[in-house]
C-alpha cells in the first residue's frame, strides 16, 4: 500500500499589493518563506503590470498575481480610483469613503469571498496574510471571524 505524505505549504497572501512594496520587504527579510506561494491581490488595473513584472523577475517564490478584490462574497463591485498623482491613494470598494475618488468612472472588479479562498488551503498549511484594502479590512476580518476561518491564518 502506498503512503501519502503531506508536506505543509507556505503561503503569503498580499491583499492590496499595490506596486509590490510589501513584496520588496518579503524578498529582503523572510528567507523562511523562500519557495512559498505568494498571492498578490490587486484590483487597481494601473498596478497589474508592475506586479506581473515583479513576478516574472523573481524565481525565489511562486507568484500568483490576482487582479481581484478581497471581499466577503463572490460578486462584482465598483472600485473607485482616487484622483491623485499616483491614482492609488485611497482607492476603494467602499463608495462612502471621503477621499478624492473618481466617482464618475468606477472600475468594475471581480471580488472573491476571502473566507472561501482561505478555506481552499489545508489546515496544516502555513498562511501569512497582509491586508491593506482601504477600509474593507473591517468587513473581511469580521467575515473571517464569523466563519472561524481566521484560525487558519
Amino acid at each position: 500500500m502506498e503512503k501519502l505524505i503531506w508536506i505543509m505549504k507556505k503561503i503569503f497572501i498580499d491583499g492590496g499589493a499595490r506596486i509590490g512594496e510589501s513584496i520588496e520587504v518579503l524578498l529582503e527579510t523572510r528567507e523562511d518563506l523562500v519557495g512559498s506561494d505568494v498571492y498578490l491581490f490587486e484590483c487597481n488595473p494601473n498596478h497589474i503590470q508592475t506586479l506581473t513584472d515583479i513576478s516574472n523577475n523573481n524565481k525565489k517564490y511562486n507568484f500568483i498575481v490576482r487582479d481581484e478584490a478581497i471581499w466577503v462574497e463572490e460578486v462584482n463591485k465598483n472600485f473607485f480610483i482616487s484622483i491623485d498623482d499616483w491614482s492609488d491613494l485611497g482607492c476603494t470598494l467602499l463608495p462612502e469613503k471621503t477621499e478624492k475618488l473618481d466617482r464618475d468612472n468606477p472600475v468594475n472588479v471581480k471580488c472573491i469571498d476571502f473566507a472561501k479562498f482561505i478555506n481552499s488551503f489545508m489546515d496544516d498549511d502555513y498562511l501569512v496574510v497582509k491586508l491593506d484594502i482601504e477600509g474593507a479590512e473591517y468587513d473581511v476580518l469580521n467575515h473571517l471571524m464569523n466563519t472561524n476561518t481566521i484560525t487558519k491564518i
